[in-house]
């Protein structure tokens, strides 16, 4: 016997042993030869290039462009919740401290702004606050609160009571404050 009917009497009692039907095997095999011939073809086809090359350089130009100018936004945002320690200045001398520093992580510029004059937690207004490194709207207010809750702050310290001021962010601000 011949090594090709061995191999179709084996393919016969495997497909017998599945309990398919002469119908079910005819859709089978159609699916298969159709398959294979639709892959051979794919394969052999060379797809052209369909779009214009120097118009996505210019899209992606854009792109980075954008990207680059939304990271420094993002930078400038959060440089205020992430101010820098500002070293103890005297209280006689007229205090000039940085505010912001925004890291540019492209051309590693730096942009800062100044305090000109020290600000009374207790009296300031919530907008007056805000000119604190590291005080936002909602730390504002929340100072504002606790002097409405407490009355006047009688330390610098007491700021740590207040929710979000931490040890880092009481040295940042201590310099520019006064009671």
């Amino acid at each position: 016997m011949n090594r090709g009917f061995h191999m179709r009497r084996k393919l016969f009692f495997f497909l017998e042993k599945l309990e398919i039907n002469r119908s079910e095997r005819i859709a089978v095999t159609s699916l298969l030869v159709i398959l294979i011939t639709l892959s051979g073809y794919n394969a052999m086809l060379k797809p052209g290039t369909t779009f214009d090359e120097a118009y996505y350089a210019e899209l992606e130009t854009l792109f980075f462009e954008r990207s680059q100018s939304a990271r420094q936004e993002n930078e400038m945002i959060m440089a205020r919740y992430r101010p820098q320690l500002l070293p103890e200045l005297p209280v006689s001398q007229p205090v000039i401290a940085a505010v912001d520093t925004i890291i540019n992580t492209h051309s590693a510029e730096k942009t800062v702004a100044a305090v000109s004059e020290l600000i009374n937690i207790n009296t300031a207004s919530a907008e007056k606050l805000q000119e604190l490194p590291g005080i936002g709207p909602a730390y504002a207010q929340r100072i504002a609160d606790w002097r409405e809750e407490n009355g006047e702050f009688t330390s610098k310290e007491q700021l740590l009571e207040i929710r979000g001021i931490g040890e880092r962010r009481l040295e940042a601000i201590k310099p520019l404050i006064t009671l």
